[in-house]
């Protein structure tokens, strides 16, 4: 049994989106950010920092997007959507996992609390052009590879996939994309969002 804490346009659509490329059955939880449901008592008793996303797998509670990524893909994959451990083709498999979060997504997160999430007099312009440039950089880098590689881990799709688009969606959001200046990865974000999975995880 899996249960997904969900909102909108946070990084819980990662882990739906795998649960529907994988087409495992799950239920959702909705939390309403604006109702602020995830400061409530009943959401902190299940993620103690109120922070998106929260699932329970089997009776398993977890947070992090990608911790939870990797336990259904151990759990319920049979060797789909990642490559084998230890291989050559698993090291940029891991490598671009780990990129989306850890490297491409603080920019986004800077540009989001300095834009609309903190109170006005707290906002630092300064830091939203720092963010806009480090997040710049990372879609130049993405656009390089990808003029090589159809996704990010070679020439299939794979969870890694799922871990960087997640920022590109909040590039959307905040203007950052779409951009001529980037054809490659304008294409691959189309391959992406023709998705049957991806549009059903990113519908509502």
């Amino acid at each position: 049994m899996i249960t997904l804490y969900y909102a909108q346009y946070t990084r819980s659509l990662r882990v739906r989106w795998l649960l529907e490329e994988l087409g495992l059955e799950y239920e959702i939880e909705r939390i309403n950010f604006r109702e602020k449901e995830h400061k409530g008592e009943a959401y902190m008793a299940v993620h103690p920092l109120g922070r998106m996303p929260a699932a329970v797998i089997d009776g398993v509670t977890m947070f992090e997007s990608g911790a939870i990524l990797q336990h259904i893909l151990d759990k319920f994959g049979e060797g789909r959507l990642h490559s084998i451990a230890g291989t050559p083709e698993s090291a940029t498999y891991l490598q671009w996992f780990h990129f989306g979060e850890a490297t491409h997504q603080p920019y986004l997160s800077q540009i989001a609390q300095h834009t609309a999430l903190l109170p006005k007099e707290e906002r630092v312009p300064a830091v939203v052009e720092a963010a806009r440039t480090g997040a710049m950089e990372c879609l130049e880098l993405l656009d390089t590879h990808l003029s090589e590689h159809e996704y990010v881990a070679g020439n299939e799709f794979t969870a890694a996939d799922i871990m960087v688009i997640y920022p590109l969606v909040l590039s959307h959001l905040f203007g950052l994309l779409p951009s001529d200046d980037f054809p490659h990865l304008m294409k691959y974000y189309e391959r992406i969002a023709a998705r049957p999975a991806f549009q059903t995880a990113n519908a509502d």
